[in-house]
């Protein structure tokens, strides 16, 4: 399948998509495509394609069944829809802005599984960014200090030389910088070394309230019933969040201190009726 993201037209990439199968199976027909979306109209997207028919919200999802799209591809293509299909200049601006923040999000490098020794202990993102940003002139007792809660200096030397090994810092014009600002493991990754620092993490997020002042810190939090349609929706609601939060701060030119985010959502109920 063609990439998704480099298209800014629907119907184009239904016709790629088409016109690339057919070549190579024959047999491919509209009646095929119509069915594996479980639509009762043998040239339904014919007639898509042409520009005589569009597809509506219930049709992109089918369409993206049928075109094995996921995730961020289907939310892609949802938008793209809307984008072509929309009446106004504003609709198309604001689809527009979607389409611009996937294509970043697609950009985003994945941390591999040769370099999940990062999340063996807390500090060593925090050294990550505190390299990157801090002319600590080589001094790792200076640099441990700088942490919240500070590290030993022996520590603060380990992790940086850590960092460049895995290939997350490199040496430059007598400092550090980041081989890539923005990185993720990608959605739904259960490696146990990561599901063992978002703990720690929110352990630090409990110290905080005697280590911080209330002004340097930001914790709110929300109960509410949900259905798994509606938290399936949050979820997703709440990476694209974490997305365009990612690219906001990569633009950021002056970073003064290191925060940490982390957002959860927990069940604390069980189901009616369900066995404990």
């Amino acid at each position: 399948m063609s990439d998704i993201y480099s298209y800014s037209d629907y119907r184009q990439f239904l016709k790629d998509h088409y016109e690339r199968n057919k070549a190579v199976h024959p047999g491919f027909s509209y009646r095929f495509l119509a069915e594996k979306a479980g639509i009762n109209s043998a040239p339904y997207f014919k007639f898509v394609i042409e520009g005589k028919r569009n597809l509506s919200k219930k049709t992109i999802l089918k369409t993206c069944i049928a075109l094995k799209l996921k995730d961020k591809e289907a939310e892609y293509f949802e938008h793209l829809v809307f984008f072509n299909q929309a009446k106004s200049a504003e609709e198309k601006s604001i689809y527009f802005d979607k389409l611009i923040s996937l294509q970043r999000y697609r950009n985003i490098p994945r941390i591999k599984a040769d370099q999940m020794e990062y999340f063996q202990e807390w500090h060593h993102c925090v050294i990550r960014e505190l390299a990157a940003m801090t002319d600590f002139g080589g001094d790792y007792a200076r640099l441990g200090k700088l942490l919240n809660p500070p590290i030993p200096a022996a520590k603060a030397e380990a992790s940086l030389k850590l960092l460049l090994e895995l290939g997350f810092l490199k040496k430059e014009k007598g400092g550090y910088v980041q081989v890539d600002p923005v990185m993720t493991t990608g959605p739904g990754v259960q490696d146990f070394q990561v599901i063992r620092h978002q703990i720690r993490m929110m352990q630090l997020a409990i110290e905080s309230f005697e280590r911080c002042r209330a002004e340097e810190r930001m914790i709110s939090s929300s109960t509410m019933g949900v259905s798994r349609g509606t938290f399936e929706r949050v979820v997703k609601k709440v990476r694209d969040f974490r997305a365009h939060l990612a690219e906001m701060v990569s633009q950021d030119e002056g970073p003064e201190r290191v925060y940490q985010l982390t957002i959860s959502m927990i069940p604390l109920s069980q189901k009616p009726g369900a066995k404990p």
